[in-house]
């Protein structure tokens, strides 16, 4: 606006002003002033606010003066909302009028949306200082809530007027907050005293609550006590409620109860330490026995005198070979892992070979190899029951087996990775006209559980690699003998240990003797079978010269019976003897099947003879069995001896003495008809009968030309009762049987015992 124009606007004023105070009736109306009003606003040549209500208007610069005497009349503090309802003006002019003072007026201050001059600043200042002389402290948080102020316009203004208006010193650890000198030197003195008060240690948090001090300073004020030494004692633990207090006069009592405990124990509880007060007892030892060379155990801290009486205690088990349980003369409060500890130390020091058992005990190495001596034997003991019972060829037999198995599975899997990399080098090559087959996998939709069989070889034989050792000697025999040493039960767990270390040396003994005695039996073993190998051939040779005395029809029957029977025993003799040395397993009774079986497992150049020695006996004659049996012998390493007809006349008449041995102590009559008949055709034919009960009628029809014919008589009608006590079903005729039986039994074994007076004189006889 030019100053032309400007005079041009004094000058209409003026002639309004004229125009109003005069007192003609020339007068502008309301709408007439509207309209000027107007036109100058347009030309821009006035400006003016209106009000709310549009029936007023007024000047920035007016509403300026009206808003500072608002904020006069109010106090000093007033917000443009409250400004915007009183003067009727849109709080948005308002509030732009109001930033315009506070740019002018270094004395007004605009705070959220509220208008504040310096008069009100010292005013409150002055409030706080009040306050603060009254608590002796004042805290910007409950200040803001007071005032309805921001703590940052709060705290900028008392942290202006310290030594002005406030009087005070701000805390150095929390800014937010005021003191006076007299509040702080009066929670300092409160400190002071009950710090100085305390004899034993005690927490900060219970000082704290006896002392009503202010948490917020009281800490600070500690740290400047301590800082400059005005307390009797030190702080240790963490900063906080969690501190402990120490007075200087119980660490004095403490330190002094500590060194007279040691010298008088040489050795240090942690538990009574701790109970002391000592939060970290070893921590505590280290820092207080500089010089002293404690070794710090798990429950104790322990110095030389306790560590000389241990290795005196280990020197001394060592030079007698005995053993020392140190648990005893340590005092209570030691643990085992403590004693066990302490052991350790002591064998290190004194370089002693020793062994440590139940955690306290220290044993020697000579008593524990006196000790493994003594149970030596029956270490042995138990090698040769296992050796004679054959459970010791059948765990050899069990082994062999499984490492067979496992050499059969790893073959399995070689060829099964060999044919993976065969396959793989396939699908790399194949030329530009290869092409790579995919294999649709199939996702098997029963799964079997843990306990079913291995899914693949590999699995199989992992599960069965392993050998299982044979335990000749379990910890349960060596705890027994062990238990019988009353020295050694008074130690809890010592049997047990001892069993425990002891039992892997003395079951390798064991097995190791049970090898020795094996070895020794394959020797031993081998002569005995090979005489009663050959005594068994020259038997079924003898029988089968006396079969061959009776009539066809008869000899076939007993030549089976013999071959059924001494040619059976024969073979089985021959395949247990081959499975012993060829480490097969082998049952005590065998049957066809059986050797049909062992023959699988048996090497080539031993399967050979013994499957024809195997046929024959099932089906061949006792010439063929003879001779088959040589090589069978041969592959066994046993040697079959010539037939020497000098030596048949002593088996025959061994033979009659055995029977009539066996006759004479029987008491059973068909066992003594048939035993009476095998004596009787010896005497007769000079040849010994190999025969069962179903043979003696055949026997007895033969022996009729050799026997006075009332001797004949009186064996058939004995054989009669036999086959009626045998055949009847009648209760009352087998007693009557039995009863004739036995009445004539006695004869019976007169006929067979005096055989030369029964035999025809013409028939030859011994």
């Amino acid at each position: 606006m030019t100053t032309v124009d400007w005079e041009e606007v004094k000058r209409l004023a003026a002639d309004f002003q004229k125009a109003q105070l005069s007192s003609t009736l020339q007068k502008l109306s309301e709408r007439n002033c509207v309209e000027i009003i107007t036109k100058l606003l347009e030309a821009k040549l006035l400006d003016v606010i209106f009000t709310n209500d549009g029936k007023e208007y007024v000047t920035p610069h007016h509403l300026g003066k009206e808003i500072k005497d608002e904020l006069f009349v109010h106090g000093g503090r007033i917000s443009l909302v409250e400004l915007a309802k009183i003067l009727n003006v849109d709080l948005s002019q308002i509030s732009k009028v109001a930033a315009d003072i506070e740019r002018h007026d270094k004395g007004v201050r605009l705070v959220l949306g509220q208008l504040i001059d310096k008069n009100y600043i010292i005013k409150i200042a002055g409030e706080i200082n009040d306050k603060l002389n009254q608590l002796g402290y004042v805290n910007i948080s409950e200040l803001t809530l007071q005032y309805d102020l921001p703590a940052d316009f709060l705290q900028s203004t008392i942290e202006k007027e310290l030594g002005k208006t406030v009087f005070g010193r701000q805390d150095m650890q929390d800014p937010r907050i005021f003191y006076t000198e007299g509040y702080v030197a009066r929670n300092k003195a409160k400190v002071r005293g009950a710090l100085s008060a305390i004899t034993k240690p005690t927490p900060l948090s219970a000082i704290l609550g006896q002392c009503a001090v202010p948490e917020r300073i009281f800490f600070s004020i500690l740290d400047y006590l301590q800082e400059v030494k005005q307390i009797p004692g030190v702080v240790t633990g963490k900063q906080g409620g969690n501190g402990i207090y120490v007075p200087s006069i119980y660490s004095k009592s403490q330190n002094e109860w500590v060194d007279n405990f040691y010298k008088q124990n040489g050795y240090l509880e942690y538990d009574a330490l701790s109970r002391l007060g000592i939060s970290d007892p070893q921590s505590f030892v280290k820092r207080h026995f500089v010089n002293e060379s404690l070794i710090l155990l798990d429950s104790v801290a322990v110095g030389a005198t306790v560590i000389d009486q241990v290795e005196a205690n280990v020197e001394e088990a060592v030079v007698s070979s005995s053993f020392a349980d140190i648990y005893p003369l340590l005092p209570s409060v030691f643990t085992p892992e403590d004693a066990e500890t302490l052991l350790r130390i002591a064998a290190k020091k004194t370089k002693a070979n020793i062994h440590i058992f139940a955690s306290t005990v220290a044993v020697s190495d000579a008593y524990l190899q006196k000790l493994g001596k003594s149970f030596e034997a029956i270490a042995e003991k138990k090698a040769k029951e296992v050796v004679e019972s054959g459970k010791w060829l059948q765990s050899i037999a069990e082994n062999k087996i499984k490492s067979r198995i496992n050499d059969v599975l790893e073959n399995k899997v070689d060829k099964r990775e060999e044919r993976r990399k065969k396959a793989t080098v396939g699908k790399a090559g194949g030329g530009s006209q290869g092409r790579e087959t995919k294999t649709k996998s199939t996702k098997k939709k029963n799964q079997r559980g843990k306990n079913q069989e291995p899914d693949s070889d590999e699995e199989y034989a992992a599960q069965n690699s392993t050998k299982k050792e044979l335990i000749l000697i379990s910890i349960e025999n060596i705890e027994q003998q062990i238990s019988k040493d009353e020295n050694l039960t008074d130690v809890e767990g010592l049997v047990t240990e001892l069993a425990t270390y002891l039992q892997p040396k003395l079951n390798k003994h064991a097995l190791s003797a049970a090898e020795q005695l094996s070895q020794n039996n394959k020797v031993t073993n081998l002569n005995e079978m090979e005489e009663r190998l050959n005594m068994l051939a020259i038997n079924i040779r003898v029988f089968d010269k006396g079969i061959k005395q009776l009539d066809k029809n008869s000899q076939i029957v007993m030549t089976k019976y013999l071959l059924k029977t001494l040619g059976t025993d024969l073979a089985n003799n021959v395949f247990k003897l081959a499975a012993q040395q060829n480490v097969i397993q082998c049952p005590e009774n065998l049957t066809t099947e059986v050797r049909q079986k062992m023959l699988l497992e048996l090497p080539t150049d031993v399967k050979d003879p013994l499957m024809t020695l195997h046929k024959t006996v099932t089906s061949g004659s006792v010439e063929d069995v003879l001779a088959v049996a040589d090589g069978a012998f041969a592959a066994c390493c046993l040697v079959m001896r010539k037939y020497d007809k000098k030596k048949e006349r002593s088996t025959v008449v061994g033979h009659r003495e055995a029977l009539l041995e066996q006759l004479n102590s029987t008491e059973d009559p068909a066992f003594a008809l048939h035993l009476a008949t095998s004596v009787l055709f010896t005497a007769a034919t000079q040849s010994a009968l190999h025969m069962s009960g179903r043979h003696v009628a055949s026997v007895l029809s033969f022996l009729q030309s050799f026997l006075e014919s009332g001797t004949i008589t009186t064996l058939s009608k004995y054989h009669d009762l036999v086959l009626k006590l045998l055949s009847s079903p009648d209760d009352a005729t087998k007693t009557e049987a039995v009863k004739e039986l036995d009445d004539k039994l006695q004869e019976i074994k007169n006929i067979a015992n005096d055989f030369k007076k029964h035999l025809k004189s013409d028939k030859p006889h011994e």
